[in-house]
């Protein structure tokens, strides 16, 4: 008996413009302003169970930005288009994209982060580097700078301006704790995150103050607790910004009872 052939990797489905495809069989317009010039806007969603919990909270910050910056968003069941992705390609709990570039639109469905458990169970460090964001309201394609700034220092970034204040990492808003409430860059400078949304909600409605500016390094000893957040990953602890070391959270601290709070928002829970 000769060798056993190995079967070939089975390709992922997307949808491209209103058709599902192989990733093979999906092409966009090469002179599209998209390639040349990153132009375009995506959103980055968790799928529970087949379906998107916060869709709706996702597509009004689409719609808003395709308006402004003038990118077609046509009408679609997109509600439809991913839980059908997600059976294509057999995800039930994972994470899709929807990208709006210039002359088309495509969704994708993919498996969660790996170390995802673990990094909202025990933490993450981050390192920081001297930068902000251009146009940081839009989330959109022209990523290069986050990009690069991933690659050299091998991880997730906290972006810091020249101020020394935190903003936010290249993958979510940052928070920090202290006795004066909960802190956090505004919107006019960070990304309006739909998972930063959802925790000024439930802190405000668990009684506790927030302010709206960005946390100053000038500041750090009166920190008691960090955390980041996005819509994908929900709520992780910071336990180490450069040199700086934070203890673990508590069951009763803050940072728990907002994770379990967008937990439950999120279908999590």
């Amino acid at each position: 008996m000769g060798p056993r052939r190995l079967s070939a990797p089975r390709q992922r489905t997307v949808w491209l413009s209103g058709r599902f495809l192989s990733e093979a069989r999906a092409h966009v317009p090469t002179n599209c302003l998209t390639l040349s010039f990153g132009v375009g806007l995506y959103e980055t969603l968790r799928l529970v169970h087949g379906v998107a919990p916060l869709l709706e909270l996702h597509l009004t910050r689409l719609r808003d930005a395709c308006s402004r910056l003038g990118l077609r968003l046509k009408q679609r069941d997109w509600a439809e288009v991913l839980a059908e992705l997600a059976t294509r390609n057999r995800i039930r709990n994972g994470r899709a994209k929807i990208l709006i570039g210039d002359g088309f639109e495509l969704a994708t469905c993919t498996q969660l982060p790996r170390g995802l458990a673990d990094e909202r169970r025990k933490g993450i460090s981050l390192m920081s580097a001297p930068l902000e964001r251009n146009l940081a309201q839009f989330k959109d394609t022209s990523r290069l700078a986050l990009w690069a700034a991933e690659r050299s220092l091998g991880a997730e970034v906290l972006l810091v301006s020249a101020r020394r204040q935190l903003l936010e990492t290249t993958r979510a808003n940052l928070f920090v704790v202290s006795e004066r409430g909960l802190e956090t860059a505004p919107a006019t400078r960070v990304l309006p995150g739909v998972a930063r949304g959802l925790i000024l909600e439930l802190a405000r409605g668990m009684g506790v103050t927030v302010q709206l500016r960005a946390p100053s390094l000038r500041q750090r000893a009166r920190w008691l607790e960090v955390f980041v957040s996005n819509a994908l990953r929900g709520i992780r602890p910071v336990r180490r910004i450069d040199a700086l070391t934070f203890a673990a959270p508590s069951a009763s601290s803050l940072t728990r009872r907002l994770q379990r709070g967008l937990d439950e928002r999120m279908g999590l829970s």
